[in-house]
């Protein structure tokens, strides 16, 4: 894991280091330990010196915060241990009288393209201190599935629309988790194709919103419409499924001037569940549509389980939102 400190000007970054090796260390009993440097390239090195040294840097934190320990560093780090240099490349560059990550530097960037191509490169500039791989940002995504097989066939309505609601309500929370909002959203059920004694049915919809939103009320209303619009009676429904997408940033939503838009007033709402459920636990808070149990799990549990399970968790909270 990396992570980027350049902007801790007015913090001791090598006590801030030692806080989180710490931290880690009495809350996960996992031992860490925490290299820093310009690039990433040399915040390796700097990690493999606090690994092979761990008398010297009993805290666990190394840094290379100077030309001159980024030196001492190179001439002593073995050429194959570099990040990203294997074993073949490792022998290849021994044959060419580079044994230490040192003796790399001193090679013309010509000759280190024609070895390594231009990764050749981008190692040597970032053992340099020259920052070429930057640290990878999370992209928020494209869409969003939630879609579970039934333990049991199931043939009421009633039933198949609670499991579909609860799929448009988990949908719209990892919506505002990524802070976006969806333009789109489809339902689809399905009988069981294996089963080819009983008749065999699979259809899906899908609506275009004229507000994007990530209520989960909004969401749940148009699921259950969508949801209306395909159920047929007379069939064994084994498989369903919500898929949101066509997401817009939660803060640039583009509404309609001939529709109503409830996306704020349901946002303080939406807060309150997210912060609620994420400090009690899933589902502890949720729409009144959703029954609560687990329908696509495990379909038994010991009686010794169950009878934990009524004694460590918390009374659960079903509020029906209007």
């Amino acid at each position: 894991m990396f992570l980027d400190l350049t902007s801790f000007k007015y913090i001791d970054t090598h006590d801030y280091c030692v806080k989180i090796k710490n931290e880690i260390q009495d809350k996960e009993n996992i031992p860490v330990s925490i290299g820093v440097a310009p690039t990433k390239t040399l915040c390796k090195v700097a990690n493999r010196i606090v690994k092979d040294f761990p008398e010297k840097f009993n805290e666990g934190v190394y840094i290379l915060d100077s030309p001159e320990k980024i030196e001492k560093a190179l001439k002593w780090l073995n050429i194959g241990d570099v990040w990203g240099i294997g074993r073949k490349l490792s022998a290849k560059m021994n044959d060419s009288g580079v044994y230490k990550a040192w003796d790399l530097l001193q090679k013309p960037e010509m000759w280190v393209r024609q070895i390594m191509g231009i990764h050749g490169v981008r190692m040597m500039n970032e053992l340099k201190g020259i920052r070429q791989l930057e640290l990878d940002a999370p992209s928020p995504k494209k869409s969003i599935a939630v879609t579970r097989s039934f333990m049991q066939m199931l043939t009421k309505k009633d039933e198949v629309r609670e499991r579909v609601e609860t799929f448009g309500m988990y949908c719209s929370e990892r919506l505002r988790k990524q802070n976006t909002c969806c333009k789109m959203v489809t339902v689809f059920v399905q009988t069981n194709r294996f089963r080819k004694d009983l008749p065999e049915y699979r259809n899906a919809k899908t609506q275009i919103l004229s507000n994007p939103t990530n209520s989960s009320i909004l969401i749940g209303r148009v699921v259950n419409e969508l949801f209306e619009s395909i159920f047929e009676d007379g069939f064994h429904y084994k498989k369903a499924g919500v898929i949101v997408n066509d997401f817009v940033p939660e803060d640039q939503r583009l509404i309609s001037l001939f529709e109503e838009d409830e996306q704020n007033q349901h946002l303080p709402v939406m807060k309150v569940m997210d912060a609620m459920n994420k400090k009690y636990g899933k589902d502890k808070v949720r729409l009144g549509s959703m029954s609560g149990q687990n329908t696509w799990g495990r379909a038994q549990i010991s009686p010794e389980y169950e009878a934990f399970l009524k004694n460590n968790t918390l009374p659960e909270a079903n509020f029906r939102f209007h």
